[in-house]
């Protein structure tokens, strides 16, 4: 499932990728790790999050039953009598359903520059082998 999904603002904490979270969605109730993204400016990839966004609303996928788009859930973090917070953490909506969604990690590379020019630099170590740098 891809949902949009907003922490909400009354709960304390900040929700993050693959802690389980327990699904709200109809009459269905089930557990999930979720994978939190965010769409980039240009809208053509899904970047991803380790954590939800403050006050915004942010790309939920996870594993979960059949349903229709537009279907509104909520999501807790822990279900029991034992809890006294406030204990809906999330609030979202179905988007739509599919296989797979590619979702893609920012990449940070460190090395050496060791010839500089203008506009162009040349940088030693950044690479460990050609399959890396391909």
């Amino acid at each position: 499932l891809q949902t949009r999904l907003k922490k909400h603002r009354w709960h304390a904490k900040i929700l993050k990728t693959n802690d389980p979270i327990i699904i709200s969605l109809g009459w269905r109730r089930f557990q999930t790790l979720p994978v939190y993204s965010i769409l980039d400016r240009n809208e053509t990839r899904m970047r991803f999050l380790k954590y939800t966004p403050e006050h915004m609303h942010c790309i939920a996928n996870f594993y979960g039953p059949l349903t229709m788009p537009n279907i509104g859930f909520c999501a807790f973090q822990k279900a029991g009598k034992g809890q006294a917070s406030f204990r809906i953490c999330a609030t979202g909506v179905v988007i739509e359903m599919a296989r797979n969604f590619d979702i893609v990690k920012k990449l940070k590379l460190t090395g050496v520059p060791y010839e500089i020019h203008r506009n162009t630099a040349f940088i030693k170590g950044m690479f460990s082998s050609s399959l890396e740098a391909a």
